[in-house]
């Protein structure tokens, strides 16, 4: 709870690969243990980002719009986590599971890296004690 937004959804961003890693890896080995750890990590990802995600939207709403804002929010979430899965399975049938998955992890992963990347380049500046308004 006293996460703030912004470093739980990087938190959540910087999971994301080493937990799609950790499936990736479970499926090819047919690993149990693998696949719990990577299915924890991601769950841990997925929960940070959402987390922060929300509480960004509750942040920008006005607070007459919360409730639309944090249902449009959960629509685009629900939408975010179904269309993949089934362009997945429509892979899945062309190409093989493993290789669907594998193809879904890494596309994550560059979603992910490139989020992370926009974080740091795009970053709110704290405004220093020698700038403008400081006497």
């Amino acid at each position: 709870r006293d996460v703030k937004a912004r470093p739980a959804m990087l938190a959540g961003l910087i999971l994301t690969p080493p937990g799609l890693g950790l499936l990736a890896a479970a499926q090819a080995l047919a690993s149990a243990p693998l696949m719990l750890i990577g299915t924890t990590v991601c769950g841990a990802a997925s929960a940070l980002s959402y987390r922060g995600g929300l509480a960004s939207a509750n942040a920008l709403a006005p607070g007459e719009q919360r409730a639309e804002v944090a249902s449009s929010y959960f629509v685009c979430c629900f939408l975010g986590n179904a269309l993949p899965i089934i362009g997945v399975a429509a892979l899945s049938q062309a190409s093989g599971v493993q290789i669907a998955d594998r193809i879904f992890a890494a596309a994550l992963t560059v979603l992910a890296l490139a989020a992370i990347a926009c974080n740091l380049a795009f970053r709110e500046k704290k405004p220093s004690a020698s700038g403008p308004g400081t006497g």
